[in-house]
């Protein structure tokens, strides 16, 4: 990340043209806020605003999660989209950040972002940059003319990776479980990020960071001292953080954990599927209805709160991937439970919970029905498979059981051993 100065003059100037400009701007571009307000949004009608507020939602959400900080009472961060014909602030197709300081009484946190840059992953490590500035600002204004703190480039991109709701980890090439040298951590913190023309190494290094900020975040135990290490703005302390890396943290075991992240991943072919048994299956599918957050996990309870038709939506994307991995047993709770998505908007808060307690029903008898299925299963591997699998000989084996003898039987044995 480059050092950047703030300008008092220019932060002024920039003021009050918003100030003239506001009331034209919010009657020619919709101004949308995130959820918990880390984010306010000014785009046009010609670009995706919509879609692209719906990305913001998911970033602050995972942003929290990851780091542990809260929205706090912090101002929101302006992002600003440009369609091709709109130069603006914007450098070659890439997100501009900037924080002005206006009269030491306001600080305002600004990210113009290209139509072109939506997506692309120096765009999330911008976002996790101005997230993480607002919270190390936490609203107090610094200076005129003082820098901005300067983040890691392995934090920004990491970070930026973990929080985007539609990135994807990459598979990391894993040649040092053949023998070859590891990578290490030392070697990431004084790499440069790749350039954004360069999509796949850029894509491995992301992921690479990103891995490496979780096995950070295993190693310690929490969060705090990660927040700790970013540090909080104060006139008379220094720009933080201070160093590369959080002190607090084991390099070494840290690197451990890092590459047996990565090593998982080694040899994975994305782009095969593989049927899930019933139960994962089952289990794939509670896990996605826990972003339902209403008692229960109800959509009936969730029919009168604000953004209910974007979850069930999101809802009924995974539940659509989640069925091209399904058991087919489980196929008509997913069907059912998509088509309920689908008619969420019309459906009144009655019949939404009529159909859950039917969807409730048939999940029991599913679970239930693939239990039988098991145990008829294993009885005819048992009694009928003419080759088995040798899960089942050491119950089919017949155990041995001593012969009884009387004094006939005594005398015939010893009359066979003389050999007669």
């Amino acid at each position: 990340m480059s050092q950047c100065q703030i300008s008092k003059e220019g932060s002024a100037l920039l003021l009050y043209a918003l100030t003239l400009m506001l009331p034209c701007m919010t009657q020619a571009k919709p101004t949308l806020s995130s959820p918990d307000g880390s984010f306010v949004l000014i785009g046009g009608d010609s670009l995706p605003t919509i879609h692209f507020s719906r990305t913001l939602a998911g970033f602050e959400k995972k942003f929290y999660q990851v780091t542990g900080f809260t929205a706090g009472e912090t101002p929101p961060i302006v992002i600003v989209l440009h369609d091709a014909t709109d130069a603006g602030n914007v450098n070659k197709g890439q997100a501009v950040l900037r924080v002005d300081s206006v009269d030491q009484a306001m600080l305002r946190i600004q990210v113009d972002i290209p139509a072109a840059a939506l997506g692309s992953p120096t765009t999330s490590a911008t976002l996790a940059q101005a997230m993480l500035l607002a919270q190390y600002y936490n609203g107090a204004t610094p200076a005129s003319g003082s820098r901005m703190p300067e983040f890691p480039s392995w934090l920004l991109h990491g970070l930026g990776k973990l929080s985007d709701p539609e990135a994807k980890l990459a598979v990391i090439p894993s040649s040092y479980l053949r023998g070859a040298a590891p990578p290490s951590i030392a070697d990431l913190l004084v790499q440069k990020a790749p350039d954004s023309s360069n999509a796949s190494l850029l894509d491995v290094y992301d992921t690479m960071a990103a891995d490496l900020l979780g096995a950070g975040l295993k190693s310690d135990g929490s969060a705090q001292t990660l927040r700790a290490w970013i540090g909080r703005f104060h006139s008379d302390s220094p720009d933080h953080p201070a160093s590369s890396w959080p002190p607090s943290w084991s390099m070494q075991s840290v690197e451990r954990r890092w590459l047996l992240i990565m090593a998982g991943n080694e040899g994975e072919d994305i782009s095969a599927v593989s049927m899930l048994g019933v139960g994962e299956t089952l289990a794939r599918y509670d896990e996605i209805l826990t972003e339902v957050s209403t008692p229960n996990h109800s959509l009936a309870l969730l029919k009168k709160k604000k953004g209910s038709d974007y979850l069930t939506q999101q809802i009924s994307s995974r539940l659509v991937a989640l069925r091209l991995q399904a058991n087919p047993i489980a196929d008509p709770l997913l069907d059912e439970m998509i088509l309920l998505c689908s008619k969420f908007k019309r459906l009144s808060e009655k019949k939404i919970t009529e159909k859950e307690k039917i969807l409730l029903l048939l999940r029991a008898d599913i679970f239930k029905r693939s239990h039988a299925i098991e145990d008829y299963l294993d009885w005819f591997e048992a009694a009928k498979l003419p080759v088995r699998s040798g899960l089942f000989d050491r119950l089919l084996k017949t155990p041995d059981s001593p012969v009884q003898k009387g004094p006939i039987g005594h005398y015939l044995d010893t009359i066979e051993s003389r050999g007669w």
